[in-house]
């Protein structure tokens, strides 16, 4: 998810999910006791595992944050491989309970069973075989998608799946269900209050982990460096409508404002291009993978940043006598004075994180940081120009003064749009 770009819905079931996996550990709780008192919590036992997994999958930043890129990887592919084993048992152990035939009764023959490799035999009691092809054919899917979105490491992970119920197949026998997880009903009671024990645990102890750090020095992933951002209420909008203004004036502002609206564009634009890159940079490094990126993509974004700031220092010669034909306006400088500070705040920050930056990316575990560092300041720019344009509503709102500020509304409309769905920090 956090290379594929993918939306704030697409990320919320991690990322945002930690309610619902809180649920979730409820809700086996609740249901391990009501099976328990039905004598059936042992065969259902591993239907667990994806609850037990989820509260633990929505901390996996805070699990390798400021740890070498070796432990990362390690931790990583542990996690993946849970990840892509645990649905494919679920699917097959359901398989078994639902097709398998009950002692005493007849094999039934389902038309519809032929289209999944492995639930032909599952249902004629071929059990260990129909297991072994069911669970090879979805491995060999996920084969696609760890080729896909991730790398060597996952593939080589899934083979190695793969070639172990290939040697079950050939060497092992049908256990049935749970056998070995819990041979008794008491036993397989203990074990789901021992899990829902450790994936909470797990979930309070990464969420709270003392200087846990991912990179900016933002509120947006620091409480500690709560005022770092813009200060939005430092420049007052005065009282009063916003009066006429003359061609001269209301092209001079056009000019002015929406030269300060291209230098943000040209910011933005330099902030994604090393957010996107050190993204995909890292996640070459962590799962040794070969995704493209922009060749000396560092060299590339600061250059574009070097030129946002000439932009706009060259549109700015002319703030002087803009500010002397607003001076009946006082709502329109106060909109003018607010873009001066958001730049200026700007291209202090800019200077700032192309120092941390290079810091960090002296090694590689430094390259998620980096990645982190672009990414919160690109959604930063946007959700405090989305604040901006909300506070000068009155002025910007205004159908009188669109040929002077339409330029600007939507540039800055279009560089807020940018992050604006965008769980950054996965």
């Amino acid at each position: 998810m956090a290379v594929t770009e993918t939306s704030q819905w697409g990320h919320y079931l991690i990322d945002k999910g930690e309610a619902i996996s809180l649920f979730g550990l409820g809700f086996i709780l609740v249901g391990g006791a009501v099976l328990y008192r039905q004598g059936r919590l042992r065969v259902s036992l591993p239907f667990t595992l994806p609850w037990l997994l989820y509260p633990v999958i929505t901390q996996g930043d805070q699990i390798i944050d400021n740890l070498s890129i070796t432990s990362m990887q390690v931790i990583c592919q542990v996690l993946l491989t849970l990840i892509f084993w645990v649905p494919i048992g679920v699917l097959v152990l359901a398989a078994r309970f639902g097709l398998q035939p009950k002692p005493g009764q007849p094999a039934k023959t389902r038309n519809w069973t032929a289209l999944v490799p492995g639930l032909r035999w599952i249902e004629q009691s071929r059990v260990r075989e129909g297991s072994a092809v069911m669970t090879l054919a979805l491995l060999t899917l996920e084969v696609w998608v760890a080729y896909r979105l991730l790398g060597a490491y996952m593939v080589a992970t899934l083979i190695v799946l793969m070639l172990v119920v290939l040697w079950r197949l050939v060497h092992g026998r049908d256990d049935g269900p749970a056998r070995g997880l819990a041979r008794s009903e008491g036993a397989a009671l203990v074990v789901l209050l021992a899990g829902i024990a450790v994936s909470f645990g797990l979930y309070i102890g990464y969420k709270n982990r003392p200087g846990a750090y991912q990179g900016s020095p933002s509120y947006l992933f620091d409480p500690s460096h709560a005022n770092a951002g813009y200060k939005i209420d430092a420049i007052k909008i005065p009282a009063g409508g916003a009066a006429a203004l003359s061609p001269a004036a209301s092209a001079d502002l056009a000019q002015l404002l929406g030269g300060y609206a291209d230098a943000l564009q040209e910011l933005a634009n330099g902030y994604y291009i090393l957010d996107r890159n050190y993204t995909h940079h890292f996640h070459n490094v962590l799962f040794a993978r070969s995704w493209p990126i922009l060749p000396n993509f560092r060299a590339v974004a600061l250059e574009k940043i070097a030129d946002a700031r000439t932009h706009a220092t060259a549109t700015g010669a002319a703030s002087a006598r803009v500010h002397d034909e607003l001076a009946g306006n006082p709502a329109l400088v106060a909109l003018v004075d607010e873009t001066e500070s958001f730049l200026s705040f700007n291209f202090e920050r800019a200077a700032l994180l192309e120092t941390m930056s290079a810091k960090f990316i002296e090694t590689n575990d430094g390259l998620q940081h980096a990645a982190h560092l672009y990414e919160g300041e690109g959604k930063l720019l946007g959700m405090q120009l989305g604040d901006i344009l909300e506070k000068h509503r009155g002025v910007l709102t205004l159908p009188a003064l669109d040929p002077a500020l339409a330029r600007f509304k939507t540039v800055t409309r279009a560089i807020f749009d940018a992050y604006k769905d965008r769980v950054v920090g996965f």
